[in-house]
């Protein structure tokens, strides 16, 4: 199930930058699941190789790319939302994190939205939304680690939505 919020929260990510777009829009197309995972797998082979070797360089630049094509820990870490908060203040605003509404409409297709009940709709954007301004709240300590213990707990709850998942594999 992790596997699985984890390409979640990629194609979230994706479609968040590309919405910002700017120096924060995406290399190429979404990536599959499948091209996901392959990638993912590369991103850890690479990594642990890289602890391995003492010309690191290389590897140390292939890790950095697929860490930003795969949006690997965009959600989580606190560098990479303000790097989207900077963004989106010099362009003028984000439409998708203005409300919890504008974040599911900007972001999730009309099929996943139909795929989600109300409480659901209501989990999902409170905890994106909540990561990002957690993230805002980065250079207070005790705050930040305020909002993100009431985060935390939410993960679990989380529901796959994502359309590229497949009805079948929806829980």
């Amino acid at each position: 199930m992790e596997a699985l919020l984890e390409f979640q929260d990629y194609l979230l990510a994706y479609r968040l930058r590309s919405l910002v777009g700017g120096r924060l829009s995406p290399a190429g197309r979404p990536l599959s699941l499948s091209e996901y995972a392959q990638k993912r797998l590369e991103r850890q082979k690479l990594a642990k190789e890289l602890l391995a070797q003492a010309d690191y360089r290389d590897h140390m630049k292939r890790v950095d790319k697929l860490t930003e094509e795969l949006n690997f820990g965009f959600w989580h870490n606190p560098g990479e939302t303000m790097r989207l908060l900077s963004a989106v203040i010099e362009q003028g605003g984000c439409e998708a994190l203005e409300s919890r509404k504008q974040f599911l409409q900007n972001l999730l297709s009309e099929r996943e939205l139909n795929r989600l009940s109300g409480e659901e709709k209501e989990l999902l954007s409170a905890y994106y939304l909540g990561l990002i301004q957690a993230s805002a709240a980065y250079l207070d300590a005790e705050v930040f680690t305020r909002l993100r213990s009431e985060l935390d707990p939410l993960r679990d709850k989380l529901p796959l939505f994502i359309e590229a998942l497949g009805s079948d594999k929806v829980a």
